[in-house]
């Protein structure tokens, strides 16, 4: 796949729908060593919207969720004064045109993880009941408090 030299940044972000960047964030975590890590990346990955992966070695915790100045429109709100990581992205490494990450592993489950963790550890955990987890979670996040 070939890419195009894109000549006004915006241009590309036009034809970016819905705002691929602005959908997710990513935070590098340490590697799991002890069964203890292992269990907490479990217990991660367990939420909705959560995956892991390994890029260069590294671990990383993605997250699924919009930013908050993203438009309606799909433009950001704030673009003048935006974020030093956002004022940093990089047209050629960007979702819309970037290929393939080289992600050594990417877990968008929990059982992908497990199955990883079986694969490539002495760690062994019980096998989980079927669970039939709803489409749609009935559970509702917690409310803070309003004082």
């Amino acid at each position: 796949m070939s890419k195009k030299k894109i000549k006004n940044p915006w241009d590309q972000c036009k034809n970016c729908l819905p705002a691929k960047c602005c959908t997710y964030f990513s935070v590098e975590i340490d590697a799991p060593e002890t069964r203890k890590d292992h269990e907490a990346m479990l217990w991660q990955i367990a939420h909705k919207g959560v995956s892991i992966y390994i890029y260069r070695k590294a671990w990383y915790l993605m997250v699924d969720t919009v930013c908050g100045f993203l438009t309606p429109e799909n433009k950001c709100a704030i673009y003048e004064t935006r974020p030093y990581i956002c004022r940093e992205h990089s047209i050629e490494t960007c979702e819309y045109t970037g290929d393939d990450y080289g992600f050594t592993e990417h877990f968008k489950s929990y059982d992908d993880l497990m199955a990883w963790i079986r694969e490539n550890t002495n760690f062994r955990f019980k096998v989980q009941p079927n669970r039939d987890v709803p489409a749609k979670s009935t559970v509702r996040p917690l409310q803070a408090a309003t004082a």
